[in-house]
């Protein structure tokens, strides 16, 4: 036991080091370009991580996680935008919104609560279903954001988006929350919970028999993985 725990951290150490290393040499060497397409991997790494807490570890296959980054996105993105701006690119948002202007950590925490909202309500129905049918229904959840956020000139000036989002991500930033996206599922795989969901994945009748609740696993894994991947995601 005490030797796995020490080759699992000498692995996390090991990883922490090249990044870091690979980091400064992207900082110093490569160019802008490449330097969002790095910042593109790290975000692209975090969706990968929350698509396993609910794809790998309850076996439910869901197509639409774009769907709640795009709201989260979009909901941290008017939140932190400048009050001169919003005048200029959204002139036709609601009193309310119009006059708010808010620093970056509560805006992405309200983006995160926001998600996690829509997809508790989204997964009380969606999680009953199982095998392509779940896949199906979260696909045309995607397509129904997709829609709404297109055609809602009034917040997100439909196809032709909007401006002037202050730019708060950095290599720094995206990919320490990127190793710390990792190592929380890693923990959250060795968890109580993380074992309830892979019973879950393995054998619904056998982990139901023995008092774990299917639904609210599938439910918690959801919640959980949309909330970090739009929290972790927005930084």
């Amino acid at each position: 036991m005490r030797s796995q725990r020490f080759f699992n951290l000498l692995t996390l150490l090991i990883l922490v080091v090249l990044t870091a290393g690979f980091l400064i040499y992207t900082k110093v060497a490569a160019s802008a370009y490449i330097q969002r397409v790095v910042v593109g991997l790290a975000i692209s790494i975090i969706l990968v991580v929350s698509l396993n807490l609910i794809n790998g570890m309850t076996g439910v296959f869901s197509l639409g996680q774009i769907g709640f980054m795009a709201i989260g996105a979009y909901t941290a993105a008017i939140l932190t935008l400048p009050l001169s701006m919003k005048e200029v690119n959204l002139p036709d948002l609601p009193s309310w919104l119009a006059q708010v202007e808010l620093s970056f950590l509560p805006a992405t925490l309200i983006a995160g609560l926001l998600a996690v909202i829509v997809a508790f309500l989204v997964g009380l129905s969606l999680m009953r279903l199982s095998g392509p049918y779940v896949s199906v229904a979260t696909l045309g959840f995607l397509v129904i954001v997709q829609v709404i956020l297109v055609n809602w000139d009034k917040m997100t000036r439909g196809s032709r988006t909007f401006s002037g989002v202050p730019p708060f991500t950095t290599l720094w930033w995206a990919w320490g929350w990127t190793i710390l996206t990792i190592y929380i599922g890693w923990r959250i795989a060795r968890s109580m919970y993380g074992r309830r969901m892979i019973a879950v994945r393995d054998n619904q009748i056998a982990a139901q028999s023995l008092g774990i609740n299917v639904m609210r696993s599938r439910l918690l894994a959801y919640c959980k993985a949309i909330g970090g991947q739009v929290i972790l995601n927005t930084w």
